[in-house]
Order: C-alpha cells, then structure tokens, then sequence
C-alpha cells in the first residue's frame, strides 16, 4: 500500500512539474505557415508542450492586422514584418516581434505542356506588370498570357511586389486567387497561366504544374507577436524552431 502511494505521490508532482495550457492559442495570418508549418507539427507540438493550437490562413495581412487588434495571439507571416507594416500603411509601434521559425522559397509554375524552361528577373516582372504579354516573348508558343496572383491579403504577394516587382503593380488583368489549391488547379487546367507559389505547396503538387527555372526568390516565414510571448506561446515558438520540428514540416 505504501509503496503505490509513493508512485502515486510521484506522479502527481511530475504532472505539476509539465506545463498546464487549459485555453487554446488562436493564430491567425499566412496560409503557407499554417499548411506547411503548424498542421504538419501540430500533434507533435502539443505533445511536446501541453498546448493547443487552432489556426486560421486568413492571410499575412490580415493576421497582423488581427494581432494589432488584439483578436490572436499571434500573426503567422510569410513576408517581412517591415513589408506587412509597408503594406497596410500602419507604423509599426516598437512593440511587435518577429519570430523566425523557417525558410521558404516562392517558385514559378505554369502548365505541364508549356515548353517555356526558364525565365529571367526581368521577364517575370515584365508578364506580371503586363509589359509582356504573349508567352513567344519569353520563348513560348504564340498565346496570350494570363497571370494569376494571391490576393492582397497574402504574404506571398507582399514579399513578390517587393523582391519581384520591386513595388510596381501587378497588371489589373491579373487573376486574383483566394488560395494557393485554386492557384494550382487554374495553372494544371490552364496551358497559358502562371502562378507564383511557395515551394512547398508546390512541392506537394508537383505532379499537377511544372516549375519553371526562375532567380532564387528565398523568404523566411515567422510567427509574430506583440511583445514578450506567453509561457505558452513561448513554449510554441521553441518547438517550432528545434531540429524535431523541422523534420516534420513540408
């Protein structure tokens, strides 16, 4: 009797010695983090932490806007913070953090049938702005070009007006997606559009679209916050950043 009463002392003070997280943390921004970061780490995260995560890929722009509103606890971004603030006009304060939990890299992608293989820095800001318009520019069968781009509320969109673009405006013709599935499924049906996407997702797909060979166009995806991070958030950011984890991102 006393010896399973010391086993059962024992195990109360382990469990007071793990941490306790009761309400789930509610993070809110880039789409690319959320399906290649925290959903493939999720069961393992909580495992490892004792906390629960529901994600939201309501896009960059809109998670930071959401974090300075105080609705998250924190803002998932696949671009710069110093871009997110550029894109929605507002100064930043001096009291957001930007947390780095990996590195990413946008790639080109068209349909399997385009016999274009590659394309220069200048061609591709010249198809996205619509100084270029028939895929013969660049080499490619005589046909018009249709551009697909993420929506404003994207990352993804932020970090290509800035390393792409520098900071010239997509062509208004331009197809504006709502997710990187419907980027993907355009370009697979469409042999005359092109679409810039997170090399993991189309890493995913890569049977569906061909990559094209493009300038290296890398970007670091992050989690933000607003000041010091929780315990629980803390605890979440440290996971996500060791080697455990990154073994399971996509």
């Amino acid at each position: 009797m006393r010896q399973i009463l010391t086993i059962a002392v024992m195990l109360l003070a382990l469990a007071d010695s793990q941490p306790a997280f009761a309400e789930p943390l509610l993070l809110s921004g880039s789409s690319t983090v959320q399906k290649l970061v925290l959903e493939p780490a999720q069961k393992a995260l909580e495992k490892k932490t004792g906390v629960v995560i529901n994600s939201s890929g309501a896009g960059t722009i809109n998670g930071v806007k959401a974090l300075m509103n105080r609705e998250v606890a924190a803002a998932l971004a696949s671009c710069s913070l110093d871009l997110v603030f550029a894109e929605t006009g507002v100064p930043t304060e001096g009291t957001f953090q930007e947390h780095v939990i990996s590195q990413d890299a946008v790639v080109a992608i068209v349909h399997p049938g385009n016999t274009v293989k590659g394309l220069t820095l200048a061609q591709l800001a010249g198809i996205h702005s619509g100084k270029i318009t028939n895929w013969k520019e660049v080499g490619g069968p005589d046909n018009r070009i249709v551009v697909v781009v993420p929506p404003k509320s994207s990352g993804t969109r932020a970090f290509l007006q800035d390393a792409m673009m520098q900071g010239a405006a997509f062509v208004g013709s331009a197809y504006v997606t709502v997710t990187d599935r419907e980027a993907i499924d355009i370009v697979e049906k469409s042999p005359i559009a092109i679409a810039m996407l997170s090399e993991g997702f189309v890493r995913i797909n890569r049977k569906k679209v061909k990559t094209v060979k493009t300038p290296p166009f890398k970007r670091q995806l992050s989690i933000i916050t607003r000041d010091e991070p929780s315990p629980a958030l803390k605890s979440v950011i440290t996971f996500l950043k060791s080697k455990e984890a990154k073994k399971l991102f996509r």
